[in-house]
């Protein structure tokens, strides 16, 4: 989410403010990321850009600082998801039309798993499965273009919406802590999605907190499977 709307997102507020191509700059990065490595290697094959590296200062002779587009994790510049949008144009395929009901797992996630799979795959027969960190770049553009329904616990991997189609029917899963989250809701109602939040029981998670997640989340999800369903109708 972050990479995609703090930082790919100012690359058309530069294009937009000068109109020309971002391309021609050097983007300058806090910190270096994987993921960012990856979306240029797979989107913007000629960027350049670079990190500056802890306790180093640079003097530029001329920067460009751009305004956020992503205010208060969650309201976006309505013309930004589009913009972004478009980009998928790149690397789906030509042709693509939305037919798969796709249900994302979080096999390896240390929260949100949901605890009543099974349960859910019963009733949901005929739709698949995906674990989204076996999918490269590429592969998940082209598997949320040419999905019509989704059903996704709260996580980073539903900023694939992006990819969309207008209409596609999406179902989050959270829980009462993250009920009032936005992000993801605010993203579709730019994109034109159907987005529902569908609230879960939740199963304390044992053991030592990761560093990097809050308290309150280390929780698993147990999903209502009959208010999916009627949902789903």
């Amino acid at each position: 989410w972050h990479i995609w709307m703090d930082i790919i997102s100012k690359f058309r507020l530069v294009e937009k403010r000068w109109s020309t191509n971002f391309e021609k700059y050097v983007f300058i990065l806090a910190n270096k990321s994987d993921y960012f490595d990856k979306v240029c290697k797979t989107f913007f094959p000629d960027l350049r850009y670079l990190v500056m590296p802890k306790n180093e200062t640079w003097r530029f002779q001329h920067l460009i600082v751009p305004s956020m587009s992503n205010y208060n994790d969650g309201i976006l510049t309505p013309h930004m998801p589009l913009w972004i949008k478009h980009l998928s144009n790149l690397v789906k395929e030509k042709g693509t039309k939305p037919h798969r009901k796709i249900i994302i797992t979080r096999e390896n996630a240390s929260n949100r798993n949901i605890k009543n799979k099974e349960q859910m795959l019963m009733a949901l027969k005929g739709w698949e499965t995906i674990d989204l960190e076996t999918l490269n770049i590429k592969e998940q553009v082209q598997l949320f273009a040419e999905a019509t329904h989704i059903v996704s616990p709260h996580g980073a991997g539903l900023t694939n919406l992006l990819w969309c189609e207008p209409g596609t029917k999406v179902i989050e899963l959270t829980h009462e802590a993250f009920f009032g989250k936005k992000v993801y809701p605010v993203l579709s109602h730019h994109l034109k999605l159907e987005h529902s939040v569908l609230l879960c029981d939740t199963v304390k998670i044992a053991g030592k907190k990761p560093k990097n997640k809050k308290l309150k989340d280390m929780v698993d999800l147990k999903i209502d499977i009959t208010k999916l369903i009627e949902m789903l109708d």
